[in-house]
């Protein structure tokens, strides 16, 4: 498993067959079970870890991974979902595989449990038919409502040139005020001394 998945498709390969977005529900997530296998073996180790030191929990969860027949992810991973086990708290590989992976084994803690069963509702409730526009009309041509009225931008920011004339007018404002503050004060302490040299 890539910790970067900007790795997984180099140039000239087909596309992966998933929405990044997550926003299509019917993308299927090719390491989906791979993600599930991690999660029950988090799952598994956090609620045997209070009481172990970082580098056992580390060891315990490389055993799990293998138990679950998936590859140990890299190093750096595995110290982090170590780290979270360490304080009681499970990892979450992701959120369908934790849902998944809780109603084989519920999570470690009532929180998770909790969290887990909010999410699993959430992706259970059905959104009416038609609520999402076509992927044809997604792409709206600037100047141009979604209705195909054109539309004018309101102007209430500054212009670039403007916004900078007003910066550096504040910074010169701020500056000569600091400047007749820093006067006074020399000014006072200079008064302070003159009066003690002449008594």
């Amino acid at each position: 498993m890539s910790s970067n998945p900007g790795t997984r498709n180099q140039a000239g390969r087909e596309p992966l067959d998933v929405d990044p977005t997550g926003e299509d529900p019917s993308a299927k997530d090719p390491m989906a079970d791979e993600k599930v296998q991690l999660q029950l073996a988090i799952f598994e180790v956090t609620r045997e870890a209070e009481g172990k030191s970082l580098d056992e929990i580390r060891e315990m969860l490389l055993a799990a991974f293998s138990r679950h027949g998936v590859e140990p992810p890299p190093g750096t991973w595995v110290e982090s979902v170590a780290s979270s086990a360490y304080y009681g708290e499970p990892y979450l590989v992701d959120l369908s595989a934790a849902v998944a992976a809780d109603a084989v084994v519920p999570a470690p803690n009532d929180e998770v449990r909790e969290r887990l069963a909010s999410a699993r509702e959430l992706q259970q409730e059905q959104l009416p038919a038609g609520i999402f526009p076509a992927p044809d009309e997604w792409n709206i041509p600037a100047g141009e409502s979604a209705g195909g009225s054109t539309r004018t931008a309101p102007l209430t920011s500054l212009t670039r040139w403007e916004g900078g004339a007003v910066l550096a007018l504040a910074a010169l404002a701020v500056a000569a005020v600091l400047a007749v503050v820093a006067v006074r004060t020399g000014a006072g302490r200079a008064g302070t001394g003159r009066r003690r040299l002449d008594t």
